[in-house]
């Protein structure tokens, strides 16, 4: 059946949160952070929190996806991916705000990336599995101001509340969550059966 407009509205407000969340620490925080805690060498530590993070994203996003294609869960094949990933990635965020030294940070991010990669797998993979393709060019066309919109955001929010450290990283990932759980929650239940895929 056709989608309708609150289903594009609510996967289109969890895409932008998921970039959100993960973009705002790539282009502003995780900078600030690591300048925080390491002025001295905080080119070279940025590089290296950077660079690990992107590894476990290219790793992450294909390893989800595959996964949440072969998900037998009773709560549905996306679901516990949306779920668990938006959770998590807030979590490490936390951790990312809280750490105390460059290693905590390094390792923060990068469950940060995988958390992250794991719901835009399961979003991106709600396109062909609950639209049709008569509508797939224009929710795909939504999904393509997602990134922008979240990337411009969330550093304007930052900018906001640049006096605290803290909310730098946890209101990114209060919004993250906002913005999938109630797609979660309304997205039409498609469960596999053991066995249907290998």
């Amino acid at each position: 059946p056709r989608v309708s407009w609150r289903f594009i509205a609510l996967l289109a407000l969890a895409y932008t949160g998921t970039w959100l969340a993960l973009l705002t620490p790539v282009l502003v925080t995780i900078a600030l952070k690591v300048r925080h805690l390491d002025p001295q060498t905080a080119t070279s530590s940025l590089s290296l929190v950077l660079g690990c993070g992107a590894f476990f994203a290219l790793v992450g996003n294909p390893l989800f996806g595959r996964l949440s294609d072969r998900t037998i869960s009773r709560f549905g094949m996306r679901r516990p991916w949306l779920v668990g990933g938006i959770l998590c990635g807030a979590a490490a965020l936390l951790m990312i705000a809280a750490a105390k030294s460059i290693a905590v940070v390094l390792i923060g991010w990068c469950l940060a990336q995988l958390a992250f990669n794991a719901v835009l797998a399961a979003v991106i993979a709600v396109l062909p599995d609950q639209v049709p393709l008569e509508q797939r060019g224009t929710v795909a066309g939504v999904m393509g101001i997602c990134l922008p919109l979240g990337q411009v955001s969330g550093t304007f929010l930052v900018q906001s509340v640049s006096g605290s450290m803290l909310l730098m990283f946890a209101l990114p990932a209060v919004i993250g969550i906002a913005a999938v759980l109630p797609f979660a929650v309304m997205l039409p239940h498609r469960r596999l059966q053991p066995g249907t895929v290998p």
